[in-house]
């Protein structure tokens, strides 16, 4: 348990009875205001789509309705936001909302207020495509090379990957021998998709090879496959954990080599871009999420980690530089730039519990509550003081007599003894 505990700077409960993981939050400059400072972006599994724009309250203000820019209501669940550019004829971050058979692309805008009001937020669809298969997550990057744009990867509950060139569709891979869907990452420098399979392994995908390989528009047969046109798909590397991931990300911290981050359930592995282990970190404790980004130590990268035991944990590669204490278990975690402070650690909880906090070095001690004092009467006080000492002098007084006692006690328990051999001597004759 850490003496320190994380600074609150701002914090919110989002809804009720709403539920949150993993990629319900993302952060960004989703209006393109040009400041340079990020907004929250929330979606939750009952539809809710929230953006706020956090700053501590003053003791003037009476409420903070200013700092959530726009709430809106789906149909469907929100399975996961991303922010990128997302529109072919615009460079402009766009925002992108993943349901579980839906993906829409939607453009944030702020029209400044003529009242006290405030600015007012609009959500615009740009475009959207309705999904075949059940969505689990997505990823997004410049796949095959792409220069000012991002394409889309949805991975489906059945094992397809589904590529979205911004508004139109690419194609899709079914990912061999797959059971169960596992967390997704695009890897830029080598341009490969990075999963765990049901197996648990890491397996790793190029795009090229995605691109060329045999159309998927049903389930492969191994049978029919090498029957078909086109090639079969096979990984680029693979790994073993022999153990369940969380999450995996690859930052963007080298340009001459790409580290793949990816937590499991009691471990911490850290690979190079071809496969091999960096270092691997045990865990002692329930990992809940992470988040790696640049370190200022060149060679380096530091780890942001919560837990199930309201911690969050830094590392520097594999060693920990500072833990401190959370009021809730995070499902994810991501840094964020406001403008009167940078490098906020934004979490968010499975109910809703939306936080804003920074590492200070205040220790969080517990002080005992004030008592009340009350005056001292010195005349009672000499009164008891000369009761003890003469019980004291009377308990030293009866201290001989003990001996004594003992002394008379072992004689006559000779004499008894003495008797009774007596009498049985005159019995035997």
């Amino acid at each position: 348990m850490s003496l320190f505990k994380a600074r609150d700077w701002w914090a919110s409960v989002l809804g009720e009875g709403e539920e949150f993981d993993q990629g319900c939050l993302c952060v960004g400059d989703v209006d393109n205001s040009g400041s340079g400072y990020d907004k929250i972006v929330v979606g939750s599994f009952m539809g809710m789509l929230r953006i706020f724009s956090p700053h501590p309250s003053k003791a003037q203000e009476l409420s903070e309705a200013d700092v959530q820019l726009l709430e809106v209501r789906f149909p469907e669940p929100v399975v996961q936001v991303e922010l990128g550019k997302f529109v072919s004829c615009s460079e402009l971050l766009h925002l992108a909302v993943l349901h579980p058979r839906k993906l829409s692309v939607y453009a944030v805008s702020g029209t400044a207020g003529n009242v006290e009001h405030g600015d007012q937020y609009q959500l615009r669809l740009v475009y959207e495509h309705n999904l075949q298969r059940t969505a689990c997550n997505m990823t997004y990057g410049p796949f095959g090379g792409v220069t000012g744009h991002h394409y889309i990867c949805i991975q489906s509950m059945d094992g397809m990957l589904m590529f979205f060139e911004q508004e139109s569709y690419g194609f899709g891979r079914f990912l061999p021998g797959f059971l169960l869907p596992g967390p997704l990452s695009y890897c830029v420098r080598t341009d490969s998709f990075i999963t765990v399979s049901s197996s648990r392994q890491v397996e790793c995908y190029r795009y090229e090879t995605l691109a060329v390989a045999t159309d998927a528009d049903t389930r492969p047969d191994p049978d029919q496959q090498s029957k078909s046109s086109g090639k079969r798909l096979t990984a680029e590397w693979t790994l073993v954990l022999g153990e369940e991931a969380l999450d995996i990300c690859v930052p963007n911290t080298s340009p001459l080599m790409s580290s793949i981050f990816v937590l499991g359930e009691r471990n911490l592995f850290s690979l190079k871009d071809n496969g091999q282990i960096r270092f691997m970190k045990k865990l002692e404790f329930n990992p809940s999420c992470f988040l790696p980004y640049a370190s200022v130590c060149e060679g380096s990268t530091n780890v942001l980690m919560c837990n199930h035991n309201n911690m969050l944990l830094v590392y520097q590669d594999s060693t920990l530089k500072w833990a401190a204490q959370l009021c809730c278990v995070p499902v994810t975690v991501r840094v964020a730039n406001f403008p009167e402070l940078k490098g906020v650690v934004v979490t968010l909880s499975s109910d809703g519990r939306l936080h804003c906090s920074y590492m200070g070095t205040d220790p969080s001690f517990f002080s005992a509550p004030k008592v009340e004092a009350r005056e001292l009467n010195y005349e009672e006080l000499d009164t008891e003081m000369k009761r003890l000492q003469k019980l004291i002098r009377e308990a030293t007084k009866t201290q001989g007599s003990v001996p004594h006692t003992h002394t008379h006690t072992h004689t006559h328990t000779q004499g008894y003894q003495t008797n009774k051999a007596q009498i049985h001597a005159k019995l035997n004759a």
